[in-house]
Protein backbone atom coordinates (compact mmCIF):
# COMPACT_ATOMS: atom_id res chain seq x y z
CA UNK A 1 0.00 0.00 0.00
CA UNK A 2 1.57 3.26 -1.09
CA UNK A 3 0.54 6.91 -1.07
CA UNK A 4 -0.06 8.89 -4.24
CA UNK A 5 2.06 11.78 -5.43
CA UNK A 6 0.17 15.05 -5.02
CA UNK A 7 -0.91 16.77 -8.20
CA UNK A 8 0.30 14.03 -10.52
CA UNK A 9 -1.46 11.51 -12.74
CA UNK A 10 -4.04 9.19 -11.31
CA UNK A 11 -1.45 6.80 -9.90
CA UNK A 12 1.85 8.68 -9.53
CA UNK A 13 4.21 7.75 -6.69
CA UNK A 14 6.77 10.09 -5.18
CA UNK A 15 10.42 9.50 -6.06
CA UNK A 16 11.63 8.22 -2.69
CA UNK A 17 8.54 6.09 -2.24
CA UNK A 18 9.38 4.42 -5.57
CA UNK A 19 12.83 3.67 -4.16
CA UNK A 20 11.18 2.25 -1.04
CA UNK A 21 9.04 -0.05 -3.20
CA UNK A 22 12.15 -1.26 -5.02
CA UNK A 23 13.77 -2.15 -1.69
CA UNK A 24 10.66 -4.10 -0.73
CA UNK A 25 10.33 -5.78 -4.13
CA UNK A 26 13.77 -7.35 -3.76
CA UNK A 27 12.94 -8.56 -0.25
CA UNK A 28 9.59 -10.01 -1.34
CA UNK A 29 11.24 -11.81 -4.24
CA UNK A 30 13.75 -13.39 -1.83
CA UNK A 31 10.76 -14.78 0.06
CA UNK A 32 9.45 -16.41 -3.16
CA UNK A 33 6.34 -14.25 -2.99
CA UNK A 34 4.58 -11.99 -5.48
CA UNK A 35 3.84 -8.31 -4.89
CA UNK A 36 0.76 -6.31 -5.79
CA UNK A 37 0.94 -2.50 -5.53
CA UNK A 38 -2.21 -0.62 -4.50
CA UNK A 39 -2.79 3.09 -3.88
CA UNK A 40 -3.63 3.78 -0.26
CA UNK A 41 -7.10 5.12 -1.01
CA UNK A 42 -8.29 2.17 -3.08
CA UNK A 43 -7.79 -0.54 -0.46
CA UNK A 44 -11.10 -1.74 0.90
CA UNK A 45 -10.01 -4.75 2.90
CA UNK A 46 -8.96 -5.83 6.33
CA UNK A 47 -5.68 -7.58 6.92
CA UNK A 48 -4.51 -10.97 7.99
CA UNK A 49 -5.10 -12.96 4.82
CA UNK A 50 -2.06 -11.55 2.99
CA UNK A 51 1.13 -9.93 4.19
CA UNK A 52 0.89 -6.15 3.77
CA UNK A 53 3.61 -3.54 3.45
CA UNK A 54 2.25 -0.03 4.06
CA UNK A 55 4.52 2.87 3.07
CA UNK A 56 4.07 6.55 3.93
CA UNK A 57 2.97 8.81 6.76
CA UNK A 58 -0.67 9.28 7.82
CA UNK A 59 -0.92 12.75 6.27
CA UNK A 60 -0.73 11.26 2.77
CA UNK A 61 -1.66 7.62 3.37
CA UNK A 62 -5.16 6.88 4.67
CA UNK A 63 -4.29 3.24 5.13
CA UNK A 64 -1.39 4.18 7.41
CA UNK A 65 -3.64 6.53 9.40
CA UNK A 66 -6.13 3.69 9.93
CA UNK A 67 -3.42 1.25 11.03
CA UNK A 68 -1.92 3.72 13.50
CA UNK A 69 -5.34 4.45 14.98
CA UNK A 70 -6.40 0.83 15.39
CA UNK A 71 -3.09 -0.96 16.04
CA UNK A 72 -0.81 1.65 17.64
CA UNK A 73 -2.96 3.75 19.99
CA UNK A 74 0.17 4.98 21.78
CA UNK A 75 1.39 6.84 18.69
CA UNK A 76 0.31 10.26 17.50
CA UNK A 77 1.65 11.97 14.39
CA UNK A 78 1.25 15.71 13.97
CA UNK A 79 -0.28 16.21 10.52
CA UNK A 80 -0.94 19.94 10.78
CA UNK A 81 -0.63 21.70 7.45
CA UNK A 82 0.47 24.96 9.06
CA UNK A 83 4.21 25.41 9.74
CA UNK A 84 5.30 25.03 13.35
CA UNK A 85 7.92 23.34 15.54
CA UNK A 86 5.76 20.25 16.06
CA UNK A 87 4.68 19.81 12.45
CA UNK A 88 5.40 16.21 11.44
CA UNK A 89 6.50 15.25 14.95
CA UNK A 90 5.91 11.82 16.47
CA UNK A 91 4.59 11.26 19.96
CA UNK A 92 5.25 7.76 21.24
CA UNK A 93 3.99 7.35 24.77
CA UNK A 94 5.17 10.41 26.68
CA UNK A 95 8.08 11.18 24.34
CA UNK A 96 7.96 13.58 21.39
CA UNK A 97 10.31 13.41 18.39
CA UNK A 98 10.52 16.47 16.17
CA UNK A 99 11.79 16.52 12.61
CA UNK A 100 14.77 18.56 11.43
CA UNK A 101 14.53 18.23 7.67
CA UNK A 102 17.70 16.85 6.14
CA UNK A 103 19.47 16.64 9.50
CA UNK A 104 17.60 14.47 11.98
CA UNK A 105 14.42 12.66 10.99
CA UNK A 106 12.54 9.77 12.57
CA UNK A 107 10.61 6.80 11.30
CA UNK A 108 8.64 3.90 12.73
CA UNK A 109 9.19 0.35 11.50
CA UNK A 110 6.54 -2.04 12.76
CA UNK A 111 5.45 -5.62 12.25
CA UNK A 112 1.95 -6.19 13.61
CA UNK A 113 -0.77 -8.79 13.59
CA UNK A 114 -4.45 -8.20 14.30
CA UNK A 115 -4.80 -11.20 16.55
CA UNK A 116 -2.71 -13.96 18.07
CA UNK A 117 -2.96 -16.60 15.40
CA UNK A 118 -0.30 -18.43 13.44
CA UNK A 119 -2.49 -18.15 10.35
CA UNK A 120 -2.76 -14.35 10.50
CA UNK A 121 -0.46 -12.57 8.07
CA UNK A 122 1.34 -9.49 9.42
CA UNK A 123 1.21 -5.89 8.30
CA UNK A 124 4.52 -4.02 8.07
CA UNK A 125 4.41 -0.26 8.59
CA UNK A 126 7.06 2.10 7.19
CA UNK A 127 6.01 5.45 8.62
CA UNK A 128 8.57 8.22 8.19
CA UNK A 129 8.48 11.93 8.90
CA UNK A 130 9.69 12.62 5.34
CA UNK A 131 9.61 10.63 2.12
CA UNK A 132 13.32 9.79 2.24
CA UNK A 133 12.84 8.26 5.68
CA UNK A 134 10.28 5.86 4.21
CA UNK A 135 13.03 4.56 1.92
CA UNK A 136 15.52 4.49 4.79
CA UNK A 137 13.11 2.36 6.82
CA UNK A 138 12.53 -0.17 4.05
CA UNK A 139 16.28 -0.36 3.48
CA UNK A 140 16.82 -0.97 7.20
CA UNK A 141 14.43 -3.91 7.08
CA UNK A 142 16.05 -5.31 3.94
CA UNK A 143 19.48 -5.19 5.57
CA UNK A 144 18.45 -6.52 8.97
CA UNK A 145 15.48 -8.83 8.37
CA UNK A 146 17.36 -12.03 9.14
CA UNK A 147 18.63 -10.72 12.48
CA UNK A 148 15.21 -9.33 13.30
CA UNK A 149 13.54 -12.65 12.44
CA UNK A 150 15.84 -14.42 14.90
CA UNK A 151 15.06 -11.87 17.61
CA UNK A 152 11.31 -11.41 17.19
CA UNK A 153 10.21 -14.56 15.37
CA UNK A 154 6.55 -14.19 14.37
CA UNK A 155 5.87 -11.64 17.08
CA UNK A 156 4.98 -7.98 16.79
CA UNK A 157 7.47 -5.18 17.19
CA UNK A 158 7.65 -1.41 16.78
CA UNK A 159 11.07 0.18 16.30
CA UNK A 160 11.87 3.89 16.36
CA UNK A 161 14.61 4.72 13.85
CA UNK A 162 16.57 7.92 13.34
CA UNK A 163 17.86 8.93 9.90
CA UNK A 164 21.02 11.00 10.21
CA UNK A 165 21.91 13.86 7.83
CA UNK A 166 19.86 12.66 4.89
CA UNK A 167 20.77 15.77 2.90
CA UNK A 168 24.33 14.40 2.72
CA UNK A 169 23.94 10.65 3.21
CA UNK A 170 20.51 9.98 1.76
CA UNK A 171 18.76 6.95 3.30
CA UNK A 172 21.96 5.12 4.24
CA UNK A 173 22.75 6.26 7.80
CA UNK A 174 20.04 4.91 10.10
CA UNK A 175 20.25 4.37 13.85
CA UNK A 176 17.96 2.27 16.00
CA UNK A 177 16.77 4.61 18.75
CA UNK A 178 14.64 2.22 20.74
CA UNK A 179 12.21 -0.68 20.70
CA UNK A 180 8.98 1.19 21.51
CA UNK A 181 6.56 -1.72 21.14
CA UNK A 182 5.01 -1.44 24.58
CA UNK A 183 4.61 2.35 24.51
CA UNK A 184 3.21 2.31 20.96
CA UNK A 185 0.57 -0.28 21.85
CA UNK A 186 -0.52 1.38 25.11
CA UNK A 187 -3.34 3.88 24.50
CA UNK A 188 -2.51 7.50 25.14
CA UNK A 189 -4.82 9.49 27.43
CA UNK A 190 -7.44 11.46 25.57
CA UNK A 191 -6.55 15.12 25.00
CA UNK A 192 -8.01 17.38 27.65
CA UNK A 193 -11.19 19.11 26.50
CA UNK A 194 -10.92 22.85 26.09
CA UNK A 195 -13.12 24.56 28.67
CA UNK A 196 -14.90 27.82 27.98
CA UNK A 197 -13.84 30.78 30.14
CA UNK A 198 -15.78 30.93 33.37
CA UNK A 199 -17.41 34.24 32.49
CA UNK A 200 -18.09 33.48 28.82
CA UNK A 201 -21.85 33.19 29.28
CA UNK A 202 -22.32 36.24 31.51
CA UNK A 203 -24.65 38.79 30.01
CA UNK A 204 -23.07 42.12 29.12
Amino acid sequence: MVNRGAGGPEFAVMRYDVFALLELAALIKDCNAHAQILPHDTARQGFGERTEFCVGGPASNRRMAAHLSSLLPGVRVNVDAEPGPDRGSFQVGSERYRVENGKEEYALLARLTAERSQNTRPVFLFCGQTSITNQATTRYLARNHERMARKYGNGSFVLLLKVINSQAYGPDVVELVEDVTRAAQTPLPAPAATQAPRNSHRAS
